[in-house]
């Protein structure tokens, strides 16, 4: 079962736990939960499961170590995280490195949904957690530049095709 904590909730040293001074790196994540909330704001969606833009993510027990959100309309969503990529959930290891990534996607609409597919990306890794978490007000601030770039619906015309051929998956 996974469960969404929201970034007032939950503890920045989830994510980065020799974490000192918290005070940059939480400003800096708040930061970028404001940026996500002005672009579901401009999509006229709420965003996250529990009303917080960036939430902690605890799946059968296990704190994910990173910080997520998302601003989702059925023809487009748009995620940000940042996260250090463990092999599974009973990986402990931490950071660094941590990945920031930003993404805009749209569903398929292929009768063989694929899971849909990512039309514009930005990837980082970071070394520090204060340089990963600008890293992540960057991402987001791209992603927002993104959002308002265009109306939700013409990002399908982004994607001839749907991205897949008949009868393959991305």
């Amino acid at each position: 079962m996974e469960e969404a904590i929201p970034l007032s909730r939950g503890d920045v040293h989830w994510v980065f736990p020799d974490l000192e001074d918290t005070d940059a790196v939480a400003g800096a994540l708040t930061t970028a939960d404001a940026l996500v909330s002005r672009l579901a704001g401009h999509l006229g969606v709420r965003v996250g499961r529990t009303g917080s833009v960036l939430e902690y993510l605890r799946l059968e027990g296990h704190v994910l170590a990173g910080v997520f959100g998302c601003a989702e309309r059925p023809e487009v969503s748009f995620h940000a995280r940042l996260y250090f990529p463990r092999r599974c959930l009973w990986d402990l290891r931490w950071g660094p490195p941590w990945d920031v990534e930003a993404e805009v996607r749209v569903p398929c609409d292929r009768e063989t949904d694929c899971g849909g597919h990512t039309l514009a990306v930005s990837e980082h890794t970071y070394v520090t957690p204060v340089d990963s978490a600008r890293g992540l007000v960057r991402a987001t601030t791209w992603l927002l530049t993104q959002g308002v770039s265009r109306p939700p619906d013409a990002w399908r015309s982004l994607d001839p095709g749907c991205g897949c051929l008949p009868g393959l998956v991305d």
